[in-house]
């Protein structure tokens, strides 16, 4: 066994408490969601996908069947174990005749409806190899129709980052691919500009580097244990821009509504009445949903997104609904129980929101309203409502930041200390690191781990190579992760303890983004590049460099002057330092660092004019981004 994985604790007699308390609290003789989840039932996934370059594991079933065993060890939150159960029930099933899903195959599922000629599929999982076992998965039971239309429901790359495999079975290579409005702009936008930091954060929130099981991963909340891929992107061929539109798709009618800003930036739902179902892509889910993401990404409008459910039910809720589908979970069959479903979801935001917003005008500060608020019974003890991804206490603080900012109102809060500094001085002022380990190690002995990882993380900011202090903030997380409900607070603790007690893990699996960033527009990519430029090391330089982009024929004037890069569309300077012509991969590849202006002018993709010496300048003043940061750790 691996000696990392033996550094792993107990579950603590407090830890035990708690989850016995969670399991007392909850109804776990109601099995309507394994019910729901195994009817339709056709055919079994795969175990293990593989990448046809390299033959790398890319996803594995095998690494959840722990999850088979009806015992519920203490090192798992029990609503979190059943949830992990339920996701773990994976393949093809039968939604109705004529629509099919896929899941267990990536983070998110994938719909198949059949039209008149082909198959229309909607979301198209996360990564290449996925996309292309579930159509192979699909065509074993089902017609090799081909594939006549695709959807994608919203902008996150879980939801579009298969196409590449799916447009291999197109009809012809332009077939519609139809998204809600703003979607590239949104899809290519939200990892770009803060994409290391926020890679490096879902590496905690999806415990890239965790083995599975009772101390490690046991799900990701909306979805099985996450591996990896190779993500792809198409730009949409038609956007639904009406708020409600119509469209024939494959001779079926389908309507579609707009949920823009909602659970993400672009995003709709539909309704097909010659199927009788209700399509609600990630706005309502089997779980509580995040307000503000923990990986880091703009906190959500919970307004809108309580608006986009209500809009949902006024304009579908006359309708007949066999089925209320979301990709993130299995459906709800019968339209009683599905709209009952859509209400809880709208009154669960409805209410933190509202809750919120009335103790924030009573004064109360972003943390002392995490703490108050509960939900009533009625919505607290919905299976479908539970924390698995999102939380109360996070989602809570995400609404106050979003009208009201960080800062709590004290004026003490107004310019802190950082971290580092501010440990030094805690850590003096609490007498010294050993007296701090010393009452720690009693309050750890008591069960108080949320102050004990208050102030050990002092102890470890002011001093990274205090072992004891390290062990003991991992010890720490661990029994808060054991006892987190959610999925994603888990793997956050677990990964944090393990980085504590090893280090960094150089092996830690990072996202290659690679076929999404070629895709950007030349003008977000430039704002991407304005945001690499190392001020301080670019103080004193000025230059103008032209660059004209020789496959999308298109003119840019960079201006770099006060430690600043600023740009222009469709012109060039006249007294440019630097001119080149270039093609738009070439361009990115040298501002990246992966092609030197020597190896692209060899390869004949790029002309220089003016002074080579700015251009080489230029390109040196611009940050290359560590995706293993430290987080735990100064």
């Amino acid at each position: 066994m691996n000696s990392k994985i033996d550094q792993s604790q107990p579950a603590t007699s407090f830890t035990k408490k708690k989850n016995e308390a969670v399991y007392n609290f909850l109804d776990f003789e109601d099995r309507q969601d394994f019910e729901d989840a195994n009817r339709g039932f056709i055919a079994p996934l795969k175990s293990k996908l593989f990448q046809k370059d390299t033959g790398k594991v890319v996803w594995d079933l095998e690494k959840s069947e722990f999850l088979q065993s009806d015992t519920i060890p203490d090192t798992v939150n029990p609503s979190l174990w059943r949830n992990s159960q339920l996701q773990t029930i994976s393949g093809l099933f039968k939604v109705v005749e004529g629509v099919y899903q896929i899941r267990g195959q990536s983070m998110a599922t994938t719909f198949f409806i059949e039209g008149k000629n082909g198959v229309i599929v909607c979301d198209v999982l996360a990564t290449i190899e996925t996309a292309k076992a579930a159509m192979e998965l699909y065509y074993a039971h089902r017609p090799k129709k081909p594939v006549t239309a695709i959807i994608i429901s919203q902008s996150h790359a879980d939801h579009f980052g298969g196409i590449h495999a799916i447009l291999e079975y197109a009809e012809h290579p332009n077939i519609p691919i139809i998204a809600p409005k703003s979607f590239t702009e949104e899809a290519l936008s939200e990892n770009v500009l803060l994409g290391p930091i926020m890679m490096r954060r879902a590496q905690y929130q999806f415990a890239f580097n965790r083995p599975a099981g009772p101390r490690g991963a046991v799900s990701i909340g909306i979805g099985p244990i996450s591996t990896s891929g190779t993500p792809s992107f198409e730009v949409p061929t038609i956007e639904i821009e009406k708020e409600v539109q119509k469209m024939e798709i494959d001779g079926l009618d389908f309507q579609f509504l707009l949920t823009l800003n909602t659970e993400a930036p672009a995003e709709m739902h539909f309704y097909v009445r010659d199927y009788k179902i209700l399509f609600v892509s990630e706005n309502v889910n089997r779980t509580m949903h995040q307000i503000y993401t923990v990986r880091g990404a703009k906190t959500r409008d919970t307004l809108l997104w309580v608006e986009a459910i209500d809009k949902t039910i006024e304009l579908f809720g006359n309708e007949e609904i066999d089925a209320l589908l979301m990709i993130h979970a299995w459906p709800i069959r019968e339209k009683e129980r599905a709209l009952e479903h859509l209400k809880l979801q709208r009154d669960l935001y409805k209410y933190m929101h509202d809750q919120t917003v009335r103790l924030a005008n009573h004064g109360y500060t972003m943390d002392e309203i995490a703490e108050t608020i509960k939900l009533p019974d009625v919505l607290s003890k919905h299976w479908g409502n539970r924390e698995y991804y999102g939380t109360l206490k996070h989602n809570v603080k995400g609404i106050y930041n979003f009208y009201l900012g960080y800062y709590s109102g004290h004026p003490s809060d107004l310019d802190p200390l950082p971290q580092v500094e501010a440990g030094k001085k805690y850590v003096q002022y609490m007498g010294g690191e050993a007296n701090v380990l010393q009452q720690a190690k009693i309050d750890f002995e008591n069960g108080e781990y949320r102050w004990v990882a208050q102030v050990v993380k002092n102890v470890v900011m002011a001093n990274p190579n205090n072992v004891e202090a390290k062990n003991l903030l991992a010890d720490t997380f661990e029994q808060l992760g054991y006892q987190a409900e959610s999925a994603n607070w888990r793997n956050i603790y677990l990964v944090g303890a393990f980085e504590l007690r090893n280090g960094v893990n150089k092996g830690t699996p990072t996202s290659n983004t690679l076929g999404i960033l070629n895709k950007i527009p030349v003008y977000e990519f430039l704002e991407l590049l304005a945001a690499r430029l190392n001020g301080p090391n670019a103080e004193g330089e000025k230059m103008t460099i032209n660059v004209t982009i020789t496959d999308t024929n298109q003119d840019y004037a960079l201006y770099l002057e006060n430690s600043v890069l600023t740009f222009k569309r469709d012109r060039l300077a006249a007294d440019s330092d630097v001119s080149l012509i270039v093609d738009k991969l070439t361009f990115f590849g040298m501002t990246n660092g992966r092609v030197t202006p020597e190896q692209a002018v060899a390869a004949g993709k790029l002309t220089i004019s003016g002074d080579q010496n700015k251009l080489e300048n230029f390109l040196l003043l611009f940050d290359q981004f560590n995706p293993l940061s430290h987080i735990v750790t100064p």
